[in-house]
């Protein structure tokens, strides 16, 4: 495991036994304190010529100022990092919770993108795609 990044928000590493960039959120987190971590996330995703990406999102929430900013400025520069999957750990939806997939959108035709509800299926599904 090769630490990257480190935030009372967020941790961010590489996991050698899934080849896979990581983040996982500690509490909410909104603008800057949102989106840095994820900008953090591409960075290492380029270190490490990365192709899968997983994110433990089951202490969040996402608002929609920062759903915007992921669909539109965010995922373009995943995308174009060589990312070409992504799992999510979602919580529990609630009123207040935006799925990541809606934030997402239909249109990213080189994206395998799957949500889960608990971190182990997550690490299951990446460690079956070879990298």
């Amino acid at each position: 495991m090769m630490h990257y990044y480190v935030s009372n928000k967020a941790h961010i590493f590489w996991d050698d036994v899934i080849e896979a960039v990581v983040i996982r959120w500690n509490s909410f987190a909104q603008a800057e304190d949102f989106r840095v971590p994820l900008d953090k996330m591409i960075e290492l995703a380029v270190i490490k010529k990365a192709k899968k990406a997983l994110s433990d999102s089951s202490h969040t929430l996402l608002l929609a100022e920062d759903a915007k900013w992921l669909s539109e400025d965010w995922l373009p520069r995943l995308l174009n990092a060589g990312i070409q999957y992504t799992a999510i750990v979602t919580p529990e939806k609630t009123n207040t919770n935006l799925s990541v997939s809606k934030a997402i959108g239909k249109d990213t035709t080189n994206l395998s993108h799957h949500e889960f509800e608990d971190i182990h299926n997550a690490v299951s599904w990446l460690s079956g795609i070879s990298a």
